[in-house]
């Protein structure tokens, strides 16, 4: 069954987030990390930052050279957009998420998510100052009022946000 706020891309509008099914070697490390935890397919997301006149969409998302708003949208098979929860200030979503342009990624941080889960909950082997994808959305998210009670938010894995937003 699909959520009911996942959408079709033409009724998206800017601050949706889109949840990927993403290749390449830190989708892998991510998916390692969530099948112990979560059995889905999403281990990338990002935000809908803007759409140009042609009807295109530039994503906002934190990736290997750190948080950017540059890159077209381009959806796979197993890409979904969902529309913000109930009640969220899309207004202040975008503000926070924008805002975070030009920090670094946390590549430790990725690596801590396999460590937390194998290890004490104590190990935290995250960078300050830097974000994973899914931290910086579910982050800008509660800074426009959307709350969910996981631990650290570092620590959430994107299939889990998936999850926790359907």
């Amino acid at each position: 069954m699909i959520p009911s706020n996942v959408i079709p891309i033409e009724a998206a509008v800017a601050g949706d987030l889109v949840f990927f099914d993403s290749p390449g070697e830190v989708s892998a490390l991510i998916r390692l990390a969530q099948r112990i935890r979560w059995r889905g397919d999403k281990n990338h997301v990002a935000w809908l930052d803007r759409q140009d006149p042609d009807g295109r969409w530039v994503v906002g998302q934190a990736e290997g050279r750190g948080v950017t708003t540059d890159k077209w949208l381009e959806l796979g098979p197993n890409d979904v957009v969902v529309r913000l929860p109930f009640a969220t200030n899309r207004d202040l979503v975008l503000a926070f998420a924008r805002a975070q342009v030009g920090r670094r990624y946390g590549f430790l941080t990725i690596a801590s998510i396999l460590v937390t889960l194998l290890t004490p909950g104590f190990v935290d082997v995250m960078l300050p100052n830097t974000w994973i994808c899914s931290a910086v959305v579910a982050e800008s998210l509660r800074f426009g009022g959307w709350y969910h009670s996981w631990g650290d938010v570092y620590q959430v894995a994107p299939d889990e946000f998936f999850a926790a937003v359907t």
